[in-house]
Parts: C-alpha cells; sequence; structure tokens
C-alpha cells in the first residue's frame, strides 16, 4: 500500500444521550442520518439530519433537547423529513473531529445508538483522532479500524474527486453552497429561499447570495476546465 495515499478509517459506537443524532434516535425510535454540518462564524453549528419520522414529531423533539437554537422542516415525504437545526458545539462530534484533522464519512443513529464512520488522513495520527473521541463523549467506544488506499475511498464516496473541486472554494464558498443545497435553495422548486440559508448561517442574506454564487461560478469554470486566461475578471468572495 502506498503509505502516501493511505487512509485510516475509525468506525465508533455512540450511545450518550445527550448527543442530538443518539437522542433523536432513541426519542423518534427510529432511524436519524446526519447529512451535513456546518461550521458558523458565532460558534454555533448549522446542522442537517435525515429522521425517519412525522415532521411535527420531529420539529418537537429536536426543539426539546439542549443546546438547540432553532429548528426548521426543510422537506418531508410521509414518514420522512429533513431537519435544519442551529445548535451549540458542546456535543458535536464532528466538532470535535475537526481539530484532530479527522472527516467524518457517515453518521447515523437508530433506536439510541450512534454509529460514526471517520477518515484520517496518512499524516495525522489515528490514536490521537481515537483519544479526543473518546475523551470527549461519553459513551463514545472504537469499533474497529481499517487501512484503505485513496483509490478505494474514490470508487465508494468520490471523496476525492470532490475534493479537487472544492478545495478551489474559501470556507464560505464552500459553506454557503453545502447549506444552498441541503436546504434545497437549489431545487427547483425551491425549498428554501435565501434569506432561509442567510439565518441558518447566522450571516445578511446579501453575503450569503455574494459567497453562493461566486464558489458555484469557482466550481463550474473548474468543471467545465475554463483556461485562467478567459475567466471574467470578477472578484472573490472572503
Amino acid at each position: 500500500m502506498d503509505t502516501e495515499r493511505a487512509t485510516v478509517e475509525l468506525k465508533f459506537e455512540l450511545r450518550d444521550p445527550e448527543h442530538f443524532l443518539v437522542a433523536m434516535s432513541d426519542e423518534l425510535d427510529c432511524r436519524v442520518v446526519n447529512e451535513d454540518v456546518i461550521h458558523r462564524d458565532d460558534g454555533d453549528v448549522l446542522r442537517y439530519y435525515t429522521v425517519a419520522a412525522t415532521p411535527s414529531e420531529t420539529k418537537r423533539v429536536a426543539q426539546s433537547l439542549p443546546g438547540v437554537r432553532s429548528t426548521r422542516i426543510v422537506r418531508s415525504d410521509g414518514d420522512t423529513c429533513l431537519l435544519e437545526v442551529v445548535a451549540d458545539s458542546e456535543e458535536c462530534i464532528h466538532c470535535t473531529l475537526a481539530t484532530v484533522h479527522a472527516v467524518v464519512r457517515r453518521s447515523v443513529a437508530d433506536g439510541g445508538t450512534g454509529m460514526v464512520v471517520v477518515e484520517v488522513s496518512h499524516d495525522a495520527d489515528p490514536s490521537t483522532v481515537v483519544d479526543a473521541v473518546v475523551r470527549r463523549h461519553a459513551g463514545a467506544t472504537l469499533l474497529s479500524k481499517w487501512h484503505r488506499d485513496d483509490a478505494d475511498l474514490v470508487a465508494v464516496t468520490g471523496a476525492v474527486g470532490a475534493e479537487r473541486y472544492l478545495s478551489s472554494l474559501t470556507t464560505k464558498q464552500r459553506d454557503a453552497v453545502r447549506a444552498a443545497v441541503q436546504s434545497g435553495y437549489l431545487a427547483w422548486p425551491r425549498r428554501s429561499s435565501a434569506s432561509d440559508c442567510a439565518a441558518a448561517l447566522g450571516i445578511s442574506q446579501p453575503t450569503f447570495s455574494q459567497h453562493l454564487y461566486r464558489g458555484l461560478e469557482v466550481l463550474l469554470l473548474e468543471l467545465f476546465e475554463v483556461p485562467d486566461d478567459e475567466h471574467d475578471s470578477v472578484p472573490a468572495s472572503h
């Protein structure tokens, strides 16, 4: 295995009832999938979850949990819905993993038991990641550890290919694009307004639009491999 391209995959089990993902799945006795987590400038965290429960029950339980600032149902389809949550970062395992340079690839809970799959790059120490998770999150245990090659990850998740494009964006552009995708702002008909997305990110609507459209422009220019000398002179958002 080429160590320069190798990654380590860690799988954790979560049973802490204070963890939002675990608590939601326990209270609703259903499957909850964490779709995305975006760190806001004010220290709070914007999160999106697919919840296998009715919108009314989902929102009722979410609003009752500690640390939650706001909730919104982005869309619903029968007994499944997409939940948007703004909450503090106290029990956020994604926040913990960000401090040790690890990436969450999958986060799901069912009936009060959570599972998080984490990818650790070749230049990071997996033991540091494990220690951070176990120390900061009660009820977290390491289930498995696998060494993988990036070529395998591309085939399964497309993570490396996606990163090729996303790495061209600033953090704020990336956050705006992710929020727009998750909230259905780019869907037709739209499921959220620019104001909804801006409020979720804790920024103004004009600022959200600036970061979003500049980010989309950069992504499309990269996708279609437009030469630099053919780009319009558009100032980047920061």
